[in-house]
């Protein structure tokens, strides 16, 4: 009987909580689009589409043992072991919260949004915030920083570069980035400076 009420009470409090994302992202899916057009019509205009995709392409999964092997490989990193632990830690911890905030927090896309968005590669779920490729890519930069301090000139590029694709091609809106960035940096950076 009293699970039966928790399950109640809980279901209760995402309900209420999904209420007020929603009418906070009405706002911002509002004010942001505009932002979104704007560079999505940028990457059209210098014909950089084509780098948007082929970037939230490798950010799908493919990038990161790719360069965590080079990265070994050119011993750019401090104790090759203790970097894949630190790296694969993160990435649980991180896949563990993320798709729980993108349902809790269930933002429309703004290639579903703004149909004149949705004309390149389809997202990988449904929801928008946060940012999946961006939070990925700042979590690994951030261990690639405390294994390698002279990594910044790799990591902060690639994080900068993924943002960038996943507004580019109307997937998020930039404060989804910035979420995604954020969510990141906060598991990332205890792990790795604990770790290094």
């Amino acid at each position: 009987m009293h699970f039966v009420e928790a399950d109640d009470v809980l279901q209760s409090r995402l309900e209420r909580f999904q209420g007020a994302a929603e009418r906070l992202f009405e706002q911002l899916d509002r004010a942001e689009v505009e932002v979104v057009l704007r560079v999505s019509a940028a990457a059209r205009a210098l014909r950089v589409t084509w780098l948007a995709c082929a970037v939230t392409r490798l950010g799908n999964g493919a990038l990161y043992p790719v360069l965590a092997l080079l990265l070994i490989a050119t011993r750019r990193v401090e104790s090759p072991e203790r970097f894949l632990v630190v790296t694969s830690a993160n990435l649980v911890v991180t896949f563990t919260i993320y798709p729980l905030l993108k349902y809790a927090l269930a933002r429309t896309r703004p290639c579903d949004y703004e149909p004149e968005l949705a004309r390149h590669a389809k997202p990988l779920d449904h929801y928008s915030c946060p940012s999946g490729h961006t939070m990925t890519a700042v979590a690994f930069g951030v261990t690639v920083m405390f294994a390698w301090p002279d990594g910044a000139s790799l990591a902060i590029p690639l994080c900068v570069v993924m943002g960038w694709s996943r507004v580019a091609l109307g997937h998020h809106y930039p404060t989804d980035v910035l979420a995604g960035g954020a969510i990141g940096a906060a598991v990332a950076a205890p792990l790795a400076a604990f770790a290094y």
